[in-house]
């Protein structure tokens, strides 16, 4: 009997290599990286067209294409009438990385390259989130300024590191309760308990409101969801043992941890080794597929959203100070520049004048990228960014599912939920690890390869070798995020620069 041959994967490569780099690089916050990240992806899908003839997921993936590069432009434009012109082609520079990595994954997409999409992108996400725990828990327990004693770094921002986390967990569950051996059934498990483990040091509440969320999307998807919930009653033991060892350790908010950094860590390996072991004599799936209606697809995905919504708006508007900066945008921003915005980044602008500093330190970011962009970009910049975003999860409505979209759509509705409680955006390591998750879905609507013409290719890379020219190109400006500028000139007694470094995660002098 003959074994498939298994397709080449090239979109991998991008999670793989550009997850690690930029969570090793402060999660990708500062614009240098973006200048190295963007060159990257814009060469791979350079190298894409020009070594092979593929069309990937080009003819699929148009419209998400079009709606990134509508942004990007609605963005670069914004400059013209915005209320700080350096910080909105700052902004944009970000966005053109995303364009980059959006066009490479396109690029190099492959039919059934999904599950390889699926699997690079959790085991970048699990080397991060990894190294992260080693660093925190072997380490000297140090305070940091504005994070405390939560784990932060290497990103540099607690709540980036749950949402992280989150995304790693919802692949994990999916690759662990479709893995074709046990051998890789019992891998993926395993990074179960420390991913959670990660998730609870964290301190991040949105980013288990976003879990439930994602939980949600992949039962509902999941054609054996049976499965997945068995999967999830095996290593349910270990890991939560370890999430309440970690809540009551003190490691993440005390001074002097109940208990020390290296006992938890012991005990998250013999949990992870648990884990591993249930999964691979207990978990292995036997129930019988299923297919939801489509009308019951649709009532439940309106619901979803309508709950998911609701969730954020009443956490949001209930939690300070995310309240002082959402009536900061919509007053301030939104409702005196209701057609074009303020303009991109200029944010922190408006609240640096909103009277809000001294009482609630600096701030960058609305903490709300749905609420930022119609602020800044108006109705057109949120109707491009909710196409952008949205667009990829057709493949939840595709008439043939591939058996690790449930996991894909469950991150991705994860990141989607999660972004419009925290400043994700400005996080290209939560991105890039979304935006694989995104790209799994579109490659999961491939059913066999296709070519494509020299005309279609010739713009492809012209848009490549563009996108790869500017972002080297940013390397020559030095404009900071407004924050900072802003701090700078401040009086020192105001505490402002202690604010600033907060909200951008640059170490001022």
């Amino acid at each position: 009997m003959m074994r498939a041959v298994t397709r080449p994967a090239p979109a991998a490569a991008v999670p793989l290599v550009l997850v690690p780099a930029l969570g090793l690089s402060q999660g990708g916050f500062s614009p240098d990286a973006w200048v190295w990240a963007g060159a990257l992806a814009a060469w791979a899908a350079a190298l894409g067209v020009v070594l092979s003839d593929d069309a990937g997921a080009l003819r699929r993936a148009w419209p998400w294409l079009a709606a990134v590069g509508a942004l990007l432009a609605w963005t670069i434009v914004s400059a013209f009438w915005s209320a700080h012109a350096e910080q909105s082609v700052l902004d944009a520079r970000r966005t053109l990385c995303y364009a980059a990595v959006v066009l490479a994954l396109a690029v190099l997409a492959r039919p059934r390259g999904d599950r390889a999409l699926v699997v690079a992108t959790h085991a970048a996400i699990t080397f991060v989130v990894v190294y992260a725990l080693v660093r925190y828990l072997l380490g000297p327990h140090k305070q940091a300024e504005f994070e405390g004693y939560l784990l932060a770094e290497p990103l540099g921002y607690a709540n980036a590191v749950g949402i992280v986390a989150v995304l790693g967990l919802l692949l994990a569950s999916g690759i662990a309760s479709r893995a074709r051996t046990a051998g890789g059934r019992a891998a993926a498990a395993a990074t179960v308990p420390l991913l959670a483990l990660a998730l609870q040091l964290s301190g991040s509440h949105a980013s288990w409101l976003a879990l439930a969320a994602g939980g949600g999307v992949a039962l509902l998807l999941d054609e054996a969801p049976l499965r997945l919930a068995r999967l999830a009653a095996v290593v349910a033991a270990p890991t939560v043992a370890l999430v309440l060892l970690g809540r009551q350790s003190g490691l993440a908010g005390l001074p002097t941890p109940h208990v020390d950094g290296r006992v938890v860590a012991l005990v998250a390996a013999a949990c992870a080794l648990a884990a591993a072991a249930l999964a691979h004599r207990f978990a292995r799936g036997t129930a019988a597929p299923r297919r939801i209606p489509a009308r019951v697809m649709v009532v439940a995905t309106v619901v979803g959203v309508g709950l998911a919504l609701t969730a954020v708006v009443a956490y949001g508007a209930a939690t300070e100070p995310r309240a002082s900066y959402y009536r900061v945008a919509w007053h301030d921003e939104y409702t005196g520049h209701p057609v074009l915005g303020t303009g991109a980044g200029t944010f922190a602008l408006y609240w640096s004048r909103s009277g809000h500093v001294a009482s609630r330190g600096g701030a960058l970011d609305v903490h709300s990228l749905y609420l930022e962009t119609l602020a800044e970009l108006g109705p057109v910049g949120l109707a491009l960014l909710l196409a952008a975003l949205l667009l990829p999860l057709r493949a939840v409505f595709a008439g043939s599912r591939s058996p690790y979209m449930p996991a894909a759509a469950a991150a991705y509705v994860a990141f989607l939920v999660h972004a419009g409680l925290d400043w994700d955006w400005e996080m290209p390591v939560v991105v890039v690890a979304a935006l694989s998750c995104a790209a799994a879905l579109v490659t999961g609507m491939l059913t066999a390869r296709q070519r494509v013409g020299p005309v279609t290719r010739g713009a492809v890379l012209v848009a490549a070798l563009v996108l790869g020219a500017f972002a080297i190109a940013g390397a020559r400006s030095h404009t900071e995020p407004a924050a900072v500028a802003l701090v700078k000139e401040a009086p020192p007694e105001r505490g402002l620069v202690k604010t600033a470094r907060l909200a951008t995660g640059y170490d001022l002098p």
